[in-house]
C-alpha cells in the first residue's frame, strides 16, 4: 500500500497530524514504544548536517554540500518528491512546500511516479543549492518510516535526504519519543555546539531548537546532551554567542563512511 498516493490517504495524514505529539508521548509506555519502534523505526540511523552558515568560516569543512553531493554523485537512481508532506500538512508559512525529500538508491526506483520524478545529478545539486539558500537543514540517513509509507524495499538501498525547517519537521517529535526511538536520530561525531560569547539569554535559540536541547539557566543559554548538532541555534543567535566547531580534518570522510555503513546508494 502506498500511503501517500491517493487524496484520501493524504486526508488521513492531515487529520492525524495535530495528534502526532500525543502519539509520540505514548511511545514512552514500554509496550507501545516497542511496537512503534519495531514497525516504524527499527534499524534507523539519521544525522543532521550543520548548515554551512553555522560553521562561521571553518574552511577545512564544507557542509552539507560535500556529504550530500557525494551521495548524489554516487547514487544509481535519484528521485525528487513533488512536495514536502510535513510542510504541506502543517501549512507552513515560512518555507516553500514544493521542496520534498530526495531519495537515493535502487529502492527509490519503486516509488510511485505520481509522487515525484527522477532527477539528474545536476538537477539534484541545483535543488541542494536552493535548500542552502533558504536556510533549510539536511537530515540524511536510513528511515524505515519512509520505506513503509512509500512501500519500497530493501531499506538498506534507500537513502533519505530531508530538507527540514524548524517549524514543521516531523522530528520535532524527538523530545517526546521514547529514548530508544529518539536515539536513531544522532549528532555526527566531531560536531560540538557551545555557548562561548556574550549570551543575553533572549531565548531565540530555545525557540529554534527542534530537539529541545537548549535551556536558559541564570540568564544564559545552556546546550544539553540532546543536541543533534544541526547548527540552527548558531545562525539564529542575535548576539552570535553560540559556536559550532568541527575539529577533525577527516570529518567529511568519516561522516560518509558512517552513513554508508547503514545504507548503500550505488
Amino acid at each position: 500500500m502506498i500511503w501517500l498516493k491517493k487524496k484520501w490517504q493524504r486526508k488521513i495524514l492531515t487529520l492525524l497530524w495535530p495528534f502526532r505529539f500525543i502519539g509520540a508521548r505514548l511511545t514512552k509506555f514500554p509496550p507501545v514504544g516497542r511496537l512503534v519502534k519495531h514497525f516504524f523505526f527499527d534499524g534507523d540511523f539519521a544525522v543532521y548536517l550543520p548548515h554551512k552558515k553555522a560553521q562561521k568560516g571553518q574552511v577545512k569543512v564544507v557542509l552539507p554540500d560535500a556529504v550530500v553531493n557525494y551521495f548524489i554523485e554516487q547514487a544509481s537512481f535519484r528521485f525528487q518528491m513533488n512536495g514536502c508532506v510535513c510542510r504541506e500538512t502543517n501549512r507552513c508559512q515560512n518555507y516553500p512546500s514544493d521542496l520534498g525529500c530526495l531519495f537515493l538508491g535502487e529502492a527509490a526506483r519503486g516509488i510511485n511516479p505520481a509522487l515525484g520524478r527522477e532527477v539528474s545529478v545536476a538537477e539534484a545539486k541545483a535543488i541542494q543549492k536552493r535548500v542552502d539558500e533558504l536556510g533549510l537543514i539536511n537530515m540524511v540517513g536510513k528511515l524505515r518510516l519512509d520505506r513503509v509509507l512509500l512501500a519500497v524495499s530493501p531499506g538498506e538501498r534507500l537513502l533519505t535526504i530531508c530538507h527540514c525547517c524548524e517549524c514543521c519537521c516531523l522530528f520535532n517529535l524527538l523530545p517526546y519519543l521514547a529514548t530508544p526511538i529518539g536515539r536513531s536520530i544522532q549528532k555526527l561525531d566531531g560536531v560540538e555546539v557551545s555557548v562561548d560569547g556574550p549570551c543575553r539569554g533572549c531565548g531565540r535559540c530555545v525557540e529554534t531548537c527542534f530537539a529541545r536541547a537548549i535551556s536558559i539557566e541564570e540568564g544564559k543559554a545552556v546546550i544539553g546532551e540532546q543536541c543533534r548538532g544541526c547548527g540552527r541555534c548558531v545562525t539564529s543567535c542575535p548576539a552570535e554567542a553560540i559556536t559550532l566547531t568541527i575539529e577533525k580534518d577527516d570529518f567529511i570522510e568519516e561522516s560518509i563512511l558512517r552513513i554508508r555503513s547503514y545504507v548503500q546508494v550505488d
